[in-house]
């Protein structure tokens, strides 16, 4: 039986939504594995007080759970 877990994030870009999707699973690939889906919550532009555009993605990042037998304790 497999289990699986989602973490609610938030990536930011001054490029794209595609580039602030890719932040947070460049972040996420750091301390997690089995990352498998990452789904939209929602997506926003901010506009800086120089008028520069910077681009939000809030997101649920699912992952599969490695089970207790397999942990290397």
């Amino acid at each position: 039986m497999s289990h699986g877990k989602a973490n609610e994030l938030i990536g930011t870009s001054m490029v794209s939504f595609e580039d602030a999707l890719a932040c947070i699973l460049q972040r996420a690939n750091k301390t997690l594995r089995g990352i498998h889906t990452i789904e939209v919550i929602n997506k926003n532009v901010t506009i800086t007080e120089n008028g520069e555009m910077e681009y939000r993605v809030r997101g649920f990042l699912k992952f599969d759970m490695t089970p207790p037998d397999l942990l290397h304790l």
